[in-house]
């Protein structure tokens, strides 16, 4: 062999094995870090904006942040006329809570049927839920027309299946049309409704 020559340095197996088993422990703790992470990151809840459910429920309750108010409201009941007042808020959740002569209730989105929702409790011992689809526009103007229907369960057993016809006079007026049937298809008495901002 010449002199120029140059021979290569031999690499021990023993070496080999002892930098592998240095690295071994190394990566496996990277890819642990690694899932960590990911799921961290898969149990974290989405941000509100990111659903079209969370947008369509912010959309239902701007809407019906109209019944935010005082009301004046006169109710007509087969020819029985009464006057009293009653307030709308709205509160934690994006929900509209309602309270007025003999009846509380809740109003919000429901995101199983997608539905603006109201469930209310009467001073006689009944309940009752109604729900809207939709709102008919981005805000509410004068001529607009909507239909609320629902089950109203009374203390004695019965049960009334009613529909709401409500429609916006102007901004501060609201004229509403219950109607509907007991249990065996009778028709319930029909409640005409005024309410009245007051300002």
């Amino acid at each position: 062999m010449s002199k120029g020559t140059v021979q290569p340095r031999g690499v021990h197996r023993e070496s080999l094995f002892s930098m592998a088993a240095h690295a071994i422990p190394i990566v496996a703790m990277f890819i642990m870090a690694v899932a960590a992470v990911e799921s961290a990151q898969a149990l974290q809840p989405k941000e509100p904006g990111e659903s079209a459910e969370a947008k369509e429920a912010a959309e239902f309750y701007e809407f019906y942040t109209f019944y935010q108010s005082k009301w004046q409201i006169e109710k007509e009941t087969e020819g029985k006329k009464e006057t009293f007042t009653a307030e709308c808020s709205g509160s934690a959740g994006g929900c509209n809570v309602y309270v007025g002569k003999g009846e509380t209730s809740v109003w919000g989105y429901d995101p199983k049927t997608r539905q603006w929702t109201g469930t209310g409790q009467l001073d006689n011992g009944s309940r009752y839920v109604m729900a809207i689809s939709r709102p008919p526009g981005p805000k509410f103007i004068p001529g607009m027309t909507f239909t609320f229907t629902g089950t109203i369960w009374h203390a004695d057993g019965t049960i009334n299946y009613v529909t709401n016809k409500s429609t916006c006079v102007d901004k501060n007026t609201i004229k509403e049309v219950t109607t509907g049937t007991d249990q065996a298809g009778k028709p319930i008495p029909k409640v005409t409704t005024t309410l009245r901002r007051i300002k």
